[in-house]
């Protein structure tokens, strides 16, 4: 069984940026809004897409073409969600740039904003109902999860916590799997088992992401030595992960303060639930199964290199 490590998971995930990157540029080429959208994309991590590109690899897909635009409009539409997010959140700077809004004004963002996810929504629909049908779903359920974390605040039950995550982060990830799955053809059981690696993956990454910023805002010890220390013990997890024992990754992790022990471990569990997943014989065996495998740890490696 060959292994993708981390040099040739970013090798492969180099490549599908990169037709990505291509792609985009062509969808929005002769757009009267591109140079915003180029703006809008600035940065950005492509997580969701990535997802997608390398799932319908793993599923042995055939049509890339097709699967690059709906890539493409899944990216263009978590882009304009974020400018929107901004807004909401009064957010002034989106990944070291000033935010959309504070650039171009609430108004403005928020029309160009739609204007972007109705473009990517028109992109998907020329793909097929079942795809205008998944993203449509998506987006409901992020919207959902969003309203929820605005209305509730932050005093809520681990279990309404999750909930949120669930519909507001990993809803999206979801899609980008189910997605993949759609467009390969395969069938129902291996489907709902790549939408389920979907909802982890984006789980585990929300919850690394809340764990990070929790970190960042506390004042004792140095904010810079938390973030590292805990970097440090994530990487750790890395290597316990490949040997594929739980039990080893969660002591990895080992929770210097209660309230970070429920984040943690639930971390722990959606990496290694999401391996498992990804190790199923649903799957054919190719270098993008195994890349699967890695994705979810690589994904909040890359946070945190970011972060730290």
């Amino acid at each position: 069984m060959m292994l993708v490590e981390e040099a040739g998971l970013q090798q492969l995930l180099n490549t599908l940026r990169e037709d990505l990157e291509q792609h985009i540029q062509r969808r929005i080429h002769g757009r009267s809004d591109r140079f915003l959208i180029q703006r809008a994309i600035l940065g950005g991590k492509r997580l969701r897409p990535l997802l997608l590109l390398v799932t319908f690899k793993a599923l042995n897909g055939e049509d890339y073409e097709k699967a690059l635009d709906v890539a493409c409009a899944l990216e263009l539409a978590h882009s304009a969600s974020l400018m929107h997010d901004d807004i909401l959140d009064l957010d002034y700077r989106r990944r070291g740039e000033l935010s959309i809004w504070r650039h171009i004004g609430v108004g403005k963002a928020l029309l160009q904003g739609h204007r972007i996810i109705n473009f990517a929504f028109e992109t998907v629909l020329e793909k097929g109902i079942e795809l205008a049908r998944i993203f449509v779903e998506a987006w409901d359920k992020a919207s959902k999860g969003i309203l929820n974390e605005v209305l509730l605040g932050r005093d809520i039950s681990e279990e309404l916590y999750l909930l949120i995550i669930r519909e507001k982060t990993a809803s999206l990830f979801e899609a980008a799997t189910e997605s993949a799955a759609v467009l390969a053809g395969v069938d129902e059981q291996a489907k709902y088992l790549v939408k389920q690696y979907g909802v982890e993956v984006g789980t585990a990454y929300q919850l690394a992401d809340d764990l990070v910023d929790s970190l960042r805002n506390k004042r004792y010890g140095g904010v810079m030595f938390l973030m590292q220390d805990f970097k440090e013990r994530f990487l750790k997890a890395l290597i316990a992960s490949k040997t594929g024992k739980f039990s080893t990754l969660v002591k990895a992790f080992s929770p210097k303060h209660p309230s970070e022990e429920f984040i943690i471990r639930q971390v722990a569990y959606r990496i290694s639930k999401a391996r498992q997943l990804a190790s199923s014989g649903l799957i054919p065996d190719n270098p993008y199964k195994e890349a699967l495998k890695q994705l979810p740890l690589y994904f909040i490696t890359q946070m945190l290199r970011e972060k730290v």
